[in-house]
């Protein structure tokens, strides 16, 4: 395993120069992306508590005072924090109207309110008229400064003012203050006027509101990005702050309006139990009654309870009454708050809620940008069905207050029957106590809420509380360089690793000795290095190169391969030509001469020989002349090497028309025969297994064959064929030679092209 993990590292590290130059592109491309395009953003966050639930003493207890209670749910207040109007108001406080810049080296710098030395102060009661870059501004000394704006790329002007002084220009008019003495070596700087209501729609996008916990609860998160990250806690924090002021400015509105009701009730209720009182009194006197001890039965107790409610009733027609008076009175463009007049209807309260809310949106509305808003008249049309459809709902709760009112009476009269046994001075004074007790205790009521009301409305507590303060990352969490150059150089890496994966897994040829080994069980007797030599005959006696050190140890091979068996006949074959047969069968057969043995090589390609021209040996008789002519003998066929001389071939001779049936004549085999007879090992080089059959009619006289194969030259489809010849043992003994193996500085072994032999 360890030496595949090596291999497919040195397969990598071949082409080191690719990574290296893809790297480096891809380092550089990172660079100007990083430089041109890339604007880091920081991460802010802060958490806050809504109606703070723990604190149950203090200012805390007087938020359930009054009326109207406080409790709210907290998904319409996320709702209410995410609002484009609250992050409208956030930023017109804030000022983002009016953006200051630097020229950089490459870009423009955005510089915020605190760095910079002067502030544009625009002028309230005249908006914005043109939005874009006014120009720079210089400094000159502490009373003035120069402006210098741009008609186009050739047009400059340049003018002088005095700090504090009004401008009117043609993108409005405003003022420009100087706020620090730090300004000496302050460059230009670009002002631009921007559209507050694009800023505040660009924050109300980026800025997140949820809850911290899953299960919910008033413990919330508002974080938000911004390439500043002071601006983005400044953000949060002017959110938060208006957020609570407005919260607090409606709470107060609805608690006003809810002490006026009381106090018209308080005058009308005084003056109905001073009446009270005075009946008492009068018939106490007339009547010569000093102390009435009430004996009234169950019937007299129903009676009262009944009564009660009727009195109870009466003040809810009477409120109701109110209401649907002053929503009679009130005009269509009215448009004033409405208050609820505690009436026990949640449908009533939540519409009167809503259309008190829209009625504040309009206030601010007005203030903000005058009566001359486009979007007033579609908020005073809904303003005016929202009216009407509380009227409706006011008409609708008042009819079935009378069906409730006439019920009741109707119970009271049973019971006032049931009790005429009751002396009439009795019962006639129960009654006048009775108004008179129902009438002071719903004075001390009212009186008791409107003290309520008063406490919470001078109370100064907020039900937002600050948890953690805001705060910016030290480090951006976009736009950050170190993963953008990582990336890079990962990618940079990633593409030439692509490449050459792919170039191996896609290229059907053989590369390596392990190509070979996965497709067939055949062994393989040895590797060929590739040889630079223009001899033929690279194995002799007195050489010692790689080429001919693996033939040696190729020839080792075959006797160990042969397990003692007879192996003196031995075929060289391929599967198509140009993978190097020849020049195999001529170096083993120089091999084997170079120990003693005695060595015929037989050029038994008929079609195409190649044997005797590459040895440039020129011969009279070949093997095609023997077996037509049976006059002709071994001896006349053999051509002995002269360079060594246990080394001799024999030729092919002319090319018949027919060599398949040739190889099949009878004379073959005499012809081999005779040559076992006369020498060590007979070496016969034939024509490719994989094009013609005419190697395997020599089957029957050999001893063993050796099936030669190339690198990047054979196909690994190639390869099937020798498994038939195994798998069907239609040749004896198969063995692989590996042809063209280069040997590079390191010893380690690598494959290349070659010459075909």
């Amino acid at each position: 395993m360890e030496k595949d993990i090596f291999k497919i590292l040195l397969n990598y590290l071949r082409y080191w120069y690719l990574f290296l130059i893809s790297s480096i592109i891809c380092l550089v491309g990172a660079y100007f992306y990083v430089r041109y395009n890339v604007t880091p953003e920081y991460y802010a966050s802060g958490k806050i508590l809504l109606n703070d639930k723990e604190e149950g003493e203090g200012l805390q207890s007087f938020s359930n005072l009054g009326l109207i209670k406080n409790s709210k749910n907290i998904n319409d207040e996320i709702g209410v924090l995410a609002s484009y109007d609250l992050m409208l108001k956030t930023v017109k406080e804030l000022e983002y109207d009016v953006s200051y810049y630097v020229k950089g080296r490459f870009s423009e710098i955005e510089l915020y309110d605190k760095s910079v030395p002067f502030k544009v102060v625009i002028n309230d009661s005249m908006p914005i008229l043109k939005y874009g870059t006014l120009g720079t501004v210089s400094i000159i000394d502490e009373f003035t400064f120069q402006i210098e704006t741009f008609a186009d790329e050739e047009s400059v002007s340049k003018a002088t003012y005095n700090f504090g002084e009004q401008l009117s220009t043609e993108f409005g008019k405003f003022r420009i203050d100087l706020i620090s003495d730090k300004f000496k070596t302050q460059d230009p700087i670009f002002v631009r006027f921007r559209n507050i209501n694009n800023i505040a729609s660009v924050y109300n996008n980026k800025v997140r509101i949820s809850n911290v916990y899953e299960s919910g609860g008033g413990l919330l998160r508002i974080s938000l990005t911004d390439p500043i990250p002071d601006r983005a806690v400044d953000v949060i924090n002017k959110l938060i702050e208006v957020y609570a002021k407005s919260s607090a400015e409606n709470k107060n509105f609805l608690a006003q309006s809810t002490l006026k009701l009381i106090d018209e009730r308080l005058d009308l209720l005084t003056g109905e139990l001073n009446v009270a009182e005075k009946d008492v009194e009068t018939y106490k006197q007339r009547n010569d009654l000093i102390n009435v001890e009430s004996d009234a039965s169950r019937f007299v107790s129903l009676a009262d309870e009944v009564e009660r409610e009727l009195a109870e009733l009466r003040s809810e027609i009477n409120t109701i009454n109110a209401l649907e008076n002053s929503l009679i009175q009130s005009s269509d463009q009215s448009f004033s708050p409405i208050s609820s007049y505690n009436i026990n209807s949640s449908v009533l309260a939540g519409s009167i809620l809503a259309y008190n809310t829209e009625v504040q949106r309009r206030k601010n509305l007005i203030s903000a940008s005058g009566i001359g808003n486009p979007m007033l008249p579609e908020l005073d049309r809904q303003l005016i069905e929202s009216k009407n459809l509380i009227l409706q709902n006011v008409r609708n709760i008042k009819a079935q207050l009378l069906r409730t009112q006439s019920e009741l009476a109707s119970k009271s009269s049973q019971y006032r029957s049931k009790i005429s046994s009751v002396p009439t001075a009795e019962r006639a004074l129960l009654e006048i106590n009775r108004d008179q007790g129902i009438k002071q205790s719903l004075y001390l009521y009212l009186l008791q809420k409107r003290e309520e009301e008063a406490l919470s409305i001078s109370v100064p507590f907020s039900d937002t509380r600050i948890i953690e303060t805001p705060q910016a990352t030290s480090y951006p969490v976009s736009g950050a360089k170190t993963p953008i150059y990582m990336g890079a150089l990962i990618f940079g890496l990633f593409i030439p690793f692509v490449w050459v994966f792919l170039k191996d897994k896609l290229n059907t040829k053989i590369l390596e000795k392990e190509d070979i080994e996965a497709i067939t069980n055949t062994p393989i007797l040895g590797k060929i290095p590739s040889s630079m030599e223009k001899d033929v005959v690279v194995v002799t006696g007195h050489k010692a190169s790689a080429v001919a050190e693996l033939f040696r140890l190729m020839r080792h091979n075959l006797k160990f391969l042969s397990q003692g068996k007879n192996n003196q006949v031995i075929m060289v074959t391929s599967g198509k030509p140009g993978e190097g047969k020849t020049f195999v069968s001529i170096n083993i057969g120089a091999s084997l001469a170079i120990t003693g043995k005695k060595v015929v090589v037989l050029g038994f390609d008929l079609r195409l020989p190649k044997l005797m021209k590459n040895m440039n040996l020129d011969y009279e008789y070949g093997l095609s002349d023997f077996i037509v002519d049976s006059k002709k003998s071994v001896d006349d066929l053999i051509v002995p090497y002269e360079k060594e001389k246990n080394l001799f071939f024999i030729g092919s001779g002319p090319i018949p028309p027919n060599p398949g049936e040739l190889m099949l004549h009878e004379r073959v085999g005499e012809l081999l025969e005779d040559l076992k007879d006369k020498f060590d090992y007979v070496i016969i080089d034939t024509p490719p297994i994989g094009k013609v059959a005419d190697a395997y009619s020599l089957n029957p006289y050999i001893d063993s064959t050796l099936f030669v194969v190339r690198f990047n030259y054979t196909k690994k489809e190639e390869l099937n064929v020798i498994n038939e010849i195994t798998e069907n043992k239609r040749l004896k003994q198969p063995m692989i030679v590996f042809n063209d193996v280069k040997m590079e500085k390191s010893g380690v072994y690598s494959y290349g092209y070659g010459k075909p032999v």
